[in-house]
């Protein structure tokens, strides 16, 4: 990169949450090694935050759901803003996020367009036609493709044998991350812990049960109520914390079906989620589906023990029976099973959650995954074909 201007890359996401939860420490990192790096995603809070950071941001609506009036609108609008812009790389990043930005970078003439696997949206248990119809699609536009990222070794392995393959000819592994400073189990004291406790309403020494993501059907947070009411008879608080996406309503219609309205905190998207997680005694992620979910990675660097499905991404990050323990997705009697065995004994969770910290520390490092984004980056612009970094 030496000798030349640097290129401006563009990271396209669906919401903004994505960008400042997910990408901020690529673009912090990537900016203090010479890239000139910028923004697109739907109008969120978000955007003020990494515009007083210093980046440039882009509010583009991107309709998360398949619609063809704003979809169509959504590529033109982002194909204006990258032939006016002139990005060297755009980059995005989810599954909506990446279909209608890379057709627009490919519109606009961009000389390199990447994207990175989050968890592709076909999954197992889903209808066959949908299933078909998704993988179709991404096959599509990975044709268009000059590169593409995974955080999972599993997507990996699902895109050689299905058939989504890059220009590049297959996937490069890049990994997930977290601060493992900001994310220790040290960094709330004993008093502090108590006022977190407090301000959130949990004031009775019940063990916390945390899930902390989007509220919708895949996260599968009715399932976990039906599984903590099988287990209606030991002392446990529920925590959910999340932006709802149309399912709230369900499942707090199960919650007091059940007659359980006095156990569960339901927040929306807070920033203080360590210490939320702080106070968690056990971190319960029953997905249907994901990529490689950072909810899982942030728990375990917090040295909380996690009860999860046995899905793409969250198998690679909880080891069964060391860090945690993984059930069906779909099975609450299964998700009760493992949890109380976990409510019943603590030593048991605290063993889990010191062997997750370690697991956290030796796999999940985000400055590790930010050096090995920048060395593909550098290999990108240099014209260098690129080697998977693990």
């Amino acid at each position: 990169m030496s000798g030349m201007e640097s290129p401006l890359v563009i990271h396209v996401a669906t919401i903004g949450v994505t960008a400042y939860n997910a990408l901020l420490a690529q673009g912090k990192y990537l900016g203090d090694n010479g890239l000139r790096v910028g923004f697109v995603f739907s109008p969120s809070p978000e955007a003020e935050l990494l515009r007083r950071m210093g980046f440039p941001v882009k509010e583009i609506y991107i309709s998360r759901k398949i619609s063809p009036f704003y979809d169509l609108k959504a590529i033109y609008a982002l194909w204006r803003y990258f032939a006016a812009c002139r990005p060297g790389i755009v980059h995005t990043h989810t599954s909506k996020a990446g279909v209608v930005g890379r057709v627009a970078a490919r519109m606009a003439g961009v000389p390199k367009v990447i994207h990175t696997v989050h968890g592709f949206p076909f999954h197992r248990g889903m209808p066959v036609w949908r299933y078909h119809f998704f993988l179709q699609v991404e096959k599509s536009v990975a044709r268009i493709t000059d590169f593409m990222f995974s955080q999972s070794l599993q997507d990996i392995a699902d895109a050689g044998s299905l058939g989504v393959k890059p220009r590049a000819g297959s996937l490069t592994y890049i990994g997930n991350g977290v601060d493992l400073n900001k994310f220790s189990p040290g960094r709330v004291t004993p008093e502090g812990k108590r006022a977190v406790k407090e301000k959130l309403g949990l004031d009775g020494g019940e063990a916390v049960v945390t899930l902390i993501g989007r509220i919708n059907r895949e996260k599968g947070h009715a399932d976990l109520v039906d599984a903590l009411w099988l287990l209606r008879e030991l002392p446990w608080s529920g925590l959910f914390v999340g932006p709802d996406e149309g399912h709230l309503g369900q499942v707090r219609k199960k919650i007091k079906s059940y007659g359980l309205q006095d156990r569960f905190k339901i927040f929306g998207m807070r920033q203080d989620v360590p210490d939320l997680l702080a106070v968690t005694d056990i971190y319960v992620l029953p997905s249907y589906r994901e990529g490689l979910p950072r909810s899982l990675i942030e728990a375990q660097a917090m040295g909380i023990p996690c009860v999860a499905t046995a899905v793409r991404g969250s198998a690679e990050v909880v080891e069964d029976g060391v860090t945690g323990l993984l059930v069906p997705p779909g099975d609450p009697a299964a998700l009760a099973e493992a949890l109380h065995g976990l409510l019943i004994d603590p030593l048991l969770r605290f063993k889990m959650g010191q062997a997750g910290r370690r697991r956290a520390v030796a796999h999940f490092d985000e400055t590790t995954v930010c050096r090995r984004v920048l060395a593909l980056y550098r290999q990108v612009i240099d014209g260098g074909e690129i080697v998977s970094a693990r």
